[in-house]
């Protein structure tokens, strides 16, 4: 039997897809972003938040890497993601890196098991709430379970122009059809808005729109079908010839640049 085609980018359905078909969330290409991007300001900004104090909760941890990376630097790190696959490796990592502060869980906070949307700690347990590309729903529940004066942190992908040369390639590889474009719109205002219907306030937030640069047709072609089904996805070889046009025509000394767009916001809990 075919496998049966999958929902939009970044839903549920596509984690889990996803979560069959590669070791882990990453992206499995290579690719060079511009300096001053919005992930590398996230880490920093998290890190200038952390004390020997701090109780850390992640929201959406994929396999664990950065939950591991920030355990040293705080009190205690729990970290949550729905993909079962994701804990399992994160659980492995942890295991295999000796790490004891954390705890890593698989919960799907949005379950209709649940009343209403919950985060899966105790209230008034929690100094910082951080999300890297997780969604944004968590903030509802944020309030409850951070002490006072707590601080919420997340990097949200903003939606990126489609490139001019999308529609040169098969319709199931068009740009805005991969799973590294998200569609989300204004971001800015949906983050804004859930924190307004929550009883929060904006804080501060930054916007990040950087080049990101593919140097081969191959690593375009792996950007482009991330989470397709694999009977959906051609054979390279069939569409090399497209790729190296697109190259040719489109192509500068860097090689092909999309933009890599990212807002980075932050919020407080105040009495």
């Amino acid at each position: 039997m075919a496998e049966l085609s999958i929902p939009r980018a970044h839903s549920s359905s596509w984690y889990d897809h996803l979560a069959a078909v590669q070791r882990g969330y990453y992206y499995p290409w290579e690719s060079v972003v511009g300096d001053g991007d919005g992930e590398t300001a996230f880490v920093n900004l998290v890190n200038a938040h952390l004390t020997p104090e701090t109780r850390v909760l992640e929201v959406g941890c994929g396999h664990g890497e950065l939950a591991l990376s920030l355990a040293p630097h705080c009190a205690s790190v729990t970290a949550y993601d729905r993909v079962a696959s994701y804990i399992d490796l994160a659980i492995d990592a942890q295991k295999a890196q000796g790490v004891s502060n954390v705890t890593f869980l698989h919960y799907d906070m949005t379950d209709p098991a649940h009343d209403e949307p919950k985060l899966p700690v105790d209230d008034n347990s929690v100094d910082l709430i951080i999300g890297r590309r997780a969604p944004i729903h968590w903030i509802a529940d944020a309030r409850r379970v951070c002490a006072s004066g707590a601080t919420l942190i997340a990097l949200s992908p903003m939606e990126e122009p489609i490139p001019k040369w999308s529609d040169k390639l098969p319709h199931k590889l068009h740009y805005e059809n991969s799973g590294r474009h998200t569609g989300t719109g204004s971001i800015h205002q949906s983050v804004e808005n859930r924190l307004h219907q929550a009883g929060l306030r904006l804080h501060s937030g930054w916007g990040y729109d950087v080049p990101e640069y593919f140097s081969t047709p191959r690593d375009l072609f792996n950007m482009l079908t991330w989470g397709l089904p694999a009977d959906e996805i051609p054979e390279y070889e069939d569409i090399e010839s497209r790729l190296t046009r697109i190259f040719d025509t489109n192509a500068g000394p860097h090689g092909i640049e999309l933009r890599h767009c990212r807002f980075l916001w932050k919020a407080l809990i105040e009495d």
